[in-house]
């Protein structure tokens, strides 16, 4: 390009000088001719992009936003001082107060940014590392470094990684992200009392299991006692032994002979050298209410089963029975006694005041069941969360309830060759499954290890339904401990989730024989269990007209809640408004209406979802949609807060911030290399200034003239 631009110059100085001789030399087109060389000179100069740079003083100063992570973790005392261990919140105040800062060089000047802090100056809780470092990057445009202060622990928002990468890409290398990661990668020795899992309401006079679970986080094994404490005075305690980083899964039995609201406290002891007191306690809070459920039971002939089923029910004072008895032999439904119904109940709002039906060995047929019954009893179950039970008999009538709606809530596959089921000559016994050892269920007794030995030890059964597997999303809690087929071991006892309620079928006939020796000590218990567990949903918030209802009933914090509503009208007929509002008051005051949508107009269902973010017992309050009446809940949020102190620090996260930041990784006491580092940032482009003098309105103003004076001087040189 050289050779050819000086060579194009050579060429027209050639044909300058050539011109100028053959005119005899005249001074006029000498002029002319050296304009000529000069223009084209400059052309040509021009294509080469000539451009001048130089620098301008500004004003402006580029900010290095530092953020510091402010969340609960940081509490966590697990940096070694002196004296004692110092909380990684102590350190990042330390940082944010260190004289290596004054050495900022005076083009930048240092921003100090909470983590927490909005984008309109509020703290929004929890920790969200990815969404703190996007705010920054909007807010402060022309910064030219990120310091990210933290322990790398997030629980919000995406990930700082990702963040960190499009602060590096937006800006085009001109912003970094650095990071200096507070805290021990390591777990610290502790004692955690991770959960406590206390229902939503219980039952005067009736005990109340609470699972409860503890990890030792110490490299040895400790004996811990758990206590626990109803309204501050010691009510039952425990003392386990945990092995190192292992959990420990106990019980209590609770309860209660009066009506209220009750505090509960599980609390272990702080042992010695155990670094975080935080977690070792936990605080909820029970509702124990008069009980009266409703039973209906149905059943063909008064088989054994049937009748001590029923004894029980009659003896229990917080159940209310009605049977039903299709007896072949009767001219009439009915039994004699005042719990018998003469028939079943038409009115829709009758037949959904029941939360809990048995039907035994009946099926659809003349003088028994319906195919509109049927229907009506699978609307009970997945739209007013009543409670199924299916108990067939030797007599094989339930077969002829599956081919109807009724079927498709059966929780297992009957053999369609063996309705009559399957007889044993010898008595045969339960075994119960993984699920079946940790369910409420078949808590037969407060211990599971003396639980598992009264299951074995219980009378036989000698007959069982010809079961052939579970249908998929049933829970199976006890199978056949001999029988098996090619799907494995027989599937007795199995539950399963039908819309809003719940459906348990159990696959033999002698329940009644766990009496034997020992009187109605497990009868009594299992059936209770059974019903109260079945009922529970349906009963979590209950008025005159309407229920309320959610799941899970202990959601975790951000757990999406399924709420559920059930409306009838003061004349007994399911409400049929568009939508039910719902008021919900957080634990900390703030509250927000919900929507709830009808689901089904002919039970007056009203179905919503929202997500519960605050730790802490949350208040709701239905309103009738067209009458003056409410129904109030509560609900506990399970968790301690956003974070946990304790936990260790996510170096790995903190790393990989300031790898795809393009910045580093800096200890805490490492602030005067990073000070040195932004102090070597090269000056801001903005502060440069470039003259492209190819394409500057001045040189093309004046290379427009030079060719109108060349033209004028041909013909001043007497040219053509």
């Amino acid at each position: 390009m050289v050779l050819i631009s000086a060579a194009a110059i050579i060429a027209v100085i050639g044909f300058a000088w050539t011109a100028w001789r053959r005119s005899g030399r005249r001074w006029r087109v000498g002029v002319v001719e050296c304009l000529r060389v000069v223009l084209v000179t400059v052309a040509i100069g021009l294509l080469w992009q000539p451009e001048t740079t130089y620098h301008v003083d500004s004003d402006r100063r580029g900010e290095v936003v530092v953020l510091f992570d402010r969340s609960d973790s940081m509490q966590t005392r697990d940096v070694p001082s002196e004296l004692r261990a110092t909380s990684r919140r102590e350190i990042a105040d330390g940082i944010g107060e260190d004289a290596a800062w004054a050495r900022l060089d005076g083009r930048f000047k240092k921003v100090d940014v909470a983590l927490d802090e909005g984008s309109d100056g509020s703290s929004d809780g929890g920790s969200d590392l990815g969404g703190a470092l996007d705010r920054a990057a909007e807010r402060y445009e022309s910064a030219v470094a990120f310091v990210l202060v933290s322990d790398g622990d997030f629980n919000r928002g995406r990930s700082p990684v990702q963040s960190a990468a499009e602060i590096a890409a937006r800006s085009g290398g001109r912003a970094r992200v650095d990071s200096i990661p507070i805290g021990s990668a390591d777990r610290l020795p502790d004692i955690e009392l991770v959960s406590a899992d206390v229902p939503t309401f219980g039952v005067v006079g009736k005990p109340v299991r609470i699972p409860f679970t503890i990890r030792n986080w110490f490299s040895q094994t400790r004996e811990v006692t758990v206590s626990l404490l109803q309204d501050d005075r010691a009510a039952d305690r425990q003392t386990v032994s945990i092995r190192a980083g292992a959990r420990f899964d106990g019980a209590f039995v609770w309860q209660s002979e009066q009506a209220g609201t009750y505090a509960l406290t599980f609390q272990t002891p702080v042992i010695e050298s155990e670094m975080n007191q935080e977690n070792n306690r936990l605080h909820r809070t029970i509702e124990i209410r008069e009980e009266k459920l409703r039973v209906l039971v149905i059943e063909g002939i008064p088989r054994w089963e049937y009748r001590y089923l029923r004894n029980a029910l009659l003896r229990d004072p917080g159940i209310d029975v009605s049977c039903l008895l299709f007896h072949p032999l009767l001219p009439a439904v009915g039994g004699g006694g005042e719990d018998y119904l003469a028939s079943m109940p038409e009115d829709p709002a009758e037949l959904a005041s029941y939360d809990v039906i048995f039907l035994g060995d009946v099926g659809i047929a003349e003088g028994q069941l319906t195919v509109e019954q049927c229907r009506q009893i699978r609307g009970l179950v997945e739209q007013q969360a009543v409670g199924l039970v299916l108990m067939p008999g030797t007599r094989g009538q339930q077969a002829s309830l599956l081919p109807s709606e009724l079927g498709e809530l059966v929780p297992v596959v009957i053999d369609p060759a063996r309705p009559l089921g399957v007889g044993n000559g010898v008595p045969a016994s339960f075994a119960l499954t993984g699920t079946g050892r940790r369910s409420l269920l078949t808590a037969l007794d407060d211990d599971p290890q003396t639980n598992w030995a009264v299951w074995e030890s219980l009378p036989g059964f000698y007959w069982h339904a010809a079961v052939t597997r579970a249908k998929a999303g049933s829970e199976v809690l006890a199978v056949h401990a001999e029988s098996s087929n090619q799907y494995g071991r027989v599937p007795l006892l199995v539950t399963r989730p039908a819309g809003a309620g719940k459906v348990l079928f159990m696959g033999i006939d002698s329940v009644w024989r766990w009496r034997m020796g020992v009187e109605d000590k497990y009868h009594y218990r299992f059936w209770g269990q059974v019903i109260r567990w079945m009922a529970y949903q349906r009963n979590m918030a209950v008025g005159e007209t309407m229920r309320l209802s959610y799941r899970p009933d202990q959601p975790q914090i951000g757990e999406t809640v399924t709420l559920r509503a059930s409306v009838m009208t003061s004349d007994g007929t399911p409400s049929q408004a568009d939508a039910a509002m719902l008021e919900i008051v957080s634990p900390t005051g703030p509250s927000q209406s919900l929507r709830l949508q009808r689901e089904d107009s002919q039970w007056g269902v009203f179905t919503a979802q929202t997500q519960l973010d605050q730790y802490g017992v949350y208040a709701l309050t239905l309103r009738h949609p067209s009458e003056e009446s409410t129904v109030t809940a509560r609900v506990a949020v399970q968790g301690r807060g956003e974070e946990q102190v304790g936990r260790p620090a996510r170096r790995d996260i903190m790393r990989e911030v300031a790898k795809v930041g393009r910045g580093q990784t800096f200890a805490p006491d490492q602030i005067n290399r990073l000070v040195d580092q932004l102090n070597r940032l090269p000056p801001d482009p903005s502060t440069l200034r470039r003259i492209q003098w190819w394409n500057h309105p001045a040189v093309l103003s004046a290379m427009i003239a030079g060719l109108a004076l060349f033209w004028v001087g041909r013909k001043w040189a007497g040219g053509v």
